[in-house]
């Protein structure tokens, strides 16, 4: 040992501490150090995914108060590691329409009747729909704490119900003056152009379906689909223009000062949208209604 420890120039007690781990572990290296007792076990893993099951859009803060009842005392970051560590991560949760039993099976006739409709059907539809804008942007919503591919999960989604218009007050009177005054004269250059008949796509808010629009479209001749299934905004290739259009002013929102700023933005943001899109999306819908019928009339990826 002293031959050694003079021959590589260590001292006698460093050769004797190596000699004693090879000994012991068969290498001559020390053993990293353990770091700090792990906080939770496996078991107390279970029961935080328990926990997070039950409540996913709880807070990290309240699921550390349900913890803690349980004698698992940590701190936020330490939740938010384990949470991670079982494959948990904190989302903007998706927001689908709240779907009766009702509404499933009419969602899923319309799909399964048109599911076989060829692109050029899909093309002689004029597609409608409505979205508020505000000045100050629009909110990206509630988050919840879910697992990767478990966005869609009925658990998971915030159900969202229709309840006023815009500004409150579209009547039938208001809806028929703008598609006398806006839509009626383009819709029927539209058809002149094409030298065929369009469908007209509208929900079925009461403005849309009341006695005297309905008198109206009847008389102008305006072809409609014979019914539209109630919150089915996935049906409606449309609604992802909505968030095309926030996108392209996402960048000019320090500039939007009041609602003339606003509605400008929108209409260049409008004038911007592709031809290439629009093809896409419509191009969408045998995959929008497949998704349907797989999902039984229930809320899908779209």
């Amino acid at each position: 040992m002293s031959r050694i420890s003079e021959e590589v120039s260590i001292p006698k007690a460093t050769v004797q501490g190596i000699i004693k781990r090879i000994k012991e572990s068969e290498s001559p290296l020390p053993e990293r150090p353990k770091g700090a007792p792990k906080k939770m076990n496996d078991r107390d893993l279970r029961r935080l995914e328990t926990i997070t099951r039950r409540e996913p859009f709880a807070s990290y803060d309240k699921i550390n108060v349900e913890i803690k009842l349980h004698r698992i005392d940590i701190c936020r970051a330490t939740l938010i590691h384990y949470l991670r560590q079982i494959g948990f991560g904190s989302y903007f949760a998706a927001h689908k329409p709240r779907l009766t039993e009702v509404y499933k099976k009419k969602r899923l006739r319309w799909a399964k009747e048109r599911v076989h409709w060829t692109t050029e059907q899909w093309r002689g539809v004029v597609w409608s729909d409505e979205l508020r804008f505000t000045v100050e942007g629009n909110d990206k919503g509630v988050r919840v704490l879910r697992k990767v591919g478990e966005r869609y999960k009925k658990d998971h989604i915030v159900e969202t119900t229709k309840w006023v218009f815009i500004d409150g007050n579209v009547d039938q009177t208001a809806y028929v003056n703008i598609l006398a005054s806006k839509f009626h004269p383009w819709f029927t250059k539209l058809c002149e152009k094409e030298d065929r008949d369009f469908i007209f796509q509208e929900d079925g808010a009461s403005c849309h379906t009341g006695a005297y629009t309905t008198w109206w479209k009847n008389t102008h001749s305006i072809k409609r689909f014979d019914y539209w299934p109630a919150q089915s905004p996935d049906l409606n290739p449309i609604d992802h223009i909505w968030h095309s259009l926030e996108a392209l002013i996402s960048d000019k929102r320090a500039c939007i000062n009041n609602v003339d700023d606003l509605r400008a933005c929108l209409e260049v943001a409008r004038n911007d949208i592709s031809i290439d899109l629009a093809t896409r999306l419509v191009g969408s819908m045998p995959d929008r209604c497949r998704a349907v019928i797989e999902a039984k009339g229930g809320a899908t990826r779209f």
